[in-house]
């Protein structure tokens, strides 16, 4: 038995090194991730790596906006789960080296360890704080959670709206009154049906906030999203 459970282990080890390397094949945000030397890029705090070309002031400035950031998701989530190394870069040569194709900023996430990756336009406190918040739901939603789909991605989208306070898609006020766009009946569940559209359609941000608003509003507020997230419970 002892035999049949070692070699089972040994199996899936293995299993997950290959799929790790595929995946670090297939993204080079992630061999940056792993080796950011190699990408040209230095650390400047814990976790967080930037373009050696970066000057010390923009450095400093990223590293306010950073604590700023954090300061926000706390202010929602409380105290930290999520493990997370940042890239940054300054140029958008470094940007296309590490995988970029035009997004100001993308989060990798699986569970608790999160990849943010973010371009030369992508280095402001509202976006920062925009990607730092998917990778504390991620981490709240964990593993099975992600992989099951447990969190539809516009709410995924929409809660990190809200959270960033990003006045390109909320209004004003409190409540389902920061409404700027009425939500379409279907909107995307899936990551994978999400980006094409959104890339598209700016306001989906918009819409996802919005409904994400409602939601609460029918819920008990977004505290009880927060609850109801760290549960286990599903969506919506």
């Amino acid at each position: 038995m002892m035999r049949i459970l070692r070699k089972f282990l040994i199996a899936t080890g293995l299993g997950a090194g290959l799929g790790l390397v595929a995946l670090a094949g297939f993204f080079p945000v992630l061999r940056g991730a792993i080796c950011p030397g190699c990408y040209g890029l230095e650390q400047v705090a814990p976790g967080v790596y930037v373009e050696a070309s970066m000057p010390p002031a923009a450095r400093a400035a990223l590293l306010a906006q950073l604590g700023a950031s954090r300061a926000q998701i706390a202010a929602f989530y409380g105290p930290p789960k999520a493990h997370l190394r940042i890239l940054a870069c300054e140029t958008r040569h470094c940007d296309r080296r590490l995988g970029g194709r035009g997004a100001a900023a993308v989060t990798y996430s699986l569970g608790p360890v999160s990849v943010v990756r973010l371009a030369p336009r992508g280095l402001s406190q509202t976006i920062l704080t925009h990607e730092l918040a998917h990778t504390e739901t991620h981490a709240r939603l964990g593993v099975t959670g992600q992989i099951r789909g447990r969190l539809p991605t516009w709410m995924d989208e929409g809660l990190s709206v809200l959270i960033s306070d990003d006045p390109r898609y909320l209004g004003p006020g409190t409540g389902t009154a920061r409404c700027l766009r009425t939500p379409r009946a279907d909107l995307p569940s899936s990551a994978f049906d999400w980006a094409p559209l959104a890339a598209r359609e700016t306001w989906l941000y918009a819409e996802a906030a919005c409904a994400v608003l409602h939601w609460a509003d029918a819920h008990g507020g977004l505290a009880a999203l927060r609850t109801r997230l760290e549960s286990g419970a599903r969506f919506p």
